[in-house]
């Protein structure tokens, strides 16, 4: 896999707070630029292994696309991890979670490509590297302020 975006925030939330809002991947689009819907496409729960979405997307050049998503691996509280149809890019999203001082929780948010094709390590990735960064770095602010909303 090849990385291509990284982003860091505490929050001042549970782990667990963070994680039910990380693994229903309904809440997506309120935080994640530039999605513009996301819905269950099956009926297993939020957070469960083989969950699968359906996303919509704005993309550079193509518009909106609607893309499968799948949870690959959840960790209660810990790591959540979801994989994208979306050839040739092939996305994989990894969130990892992590306690800090005084209750306070460590997100740290990751995109890969899952390509191994030459062409599109040395053509796309550079071009949706910027992209993804962008996003991800506003992505990753709007999902603290989120979290450290007042719950009611």
């Amino acid at each position: 896999m090849t990385p291509i975006a990284k982003a860091e925030a505490v929050a001042d939330c549970s782990l667990e707070h963070a994680f039910s809002i990380i693994s229903n991947m309904e809440r997506f689009k309120d935080w994640f630029p530039k999605v513009m819907s996301i819905s269950s496409a099956n009926k297993l729960p939020h957070g469960e292994v083989n969950k699968t979405y359906v996303e919509r997307v704005s993309l550079p050049l193509r518009g909106t696309q609607a893309i499968e998503i799948v949870v690959k691996e959840s960790v209660p509280n810990r790591r959540f991890v979801t994989e994208g149809q979306l050839p040739p890019l092939l996305p994989r999203m990894e969130i990892d979670l992590a306690p800090v001082d005084g209750g306070t929780t460590l997100i740290s948010w990751q995109m890969f490509s899952r390509s191994a094709n030459p062409l599109v390590k040395a053509l796309l990735l550079p071009f949706a590297k910027r992209i993804v960064q962008r996003r991800a770095s506003v992505g990753v602010l709007r999902l603290k302020a989120m979290l450290e909303q007042p719950l009611t």
